[in-house]
């Protein structure tokens, strides 16, 4: 180097990327650690939709508030239970399609509107198949989300 001109090291702005990365990764994993309420509202949905599918009727009722609750009837947590265990006797096998069609969320309650879809049967192909509208109303209670009231109707 002639004129004693500074010398630009290599290895100096390669540090300066890699503080650079890691700033951001750390900014990424904070964003990512942070609760994401219509995520887990959605992973609820999904586990529910599971637990239909793996029979497992408890785990599904465990997304119902105790107060559970359908406008048009008497009809609460317990009845919800039932219905669904009467399902899982009728149908060895069920399946559930579930398009969440609208989410609203205000603080710890949310609404949802799902079409699902499910089908039952005792083999390879479906013997019975529905169609349901569902609009829900949700709240988020102790890190969980839980229905309390929903209205249903077959076909839309």
């Amino acid at each position: 180097m002639a004129g004693g001109e500074p010398r630009l090291s290599g290895p100096r702005p390669a540090r300066g990327r890699r503080a650079w990365l890691a700033a951001a990764a750390a900014g990424l994993l904070a964003a990512c650690a942070r609760s994401d309420p219509e995520r887990e509202l959605r992973a609820t949905i999904a586990a529910m939709q599971q637990a239909i599918e793996r029979r497992q009727a408890g785990e599904f009722a465990e997304a119902l508030a105790d107060d559970f609750s359908r406008e048009s009837g008497a009809f609460g947590k317990q009845d919800a239970r039932r219905a669904l265990a009467a399902a899982l006797l009728r149908h060895e096998r069920i399946t559930v399609s579930a398009v969440v069609a609208e989410l609203q969320i205000d603080g710890d309650r949310a609404r949802v509107r799902l079409r699902v879809v499910t089908t039952g049967g005792g083999g390879l192909l479906p013997e019975t198949g529905r169609i349901w509208e569902i609009d829900s109303a949700w709240r988020r209670a102790g890190g969980r989300w839980q229905v309390f009231n929903a209205e249903w109707r077959e076909g839309f």
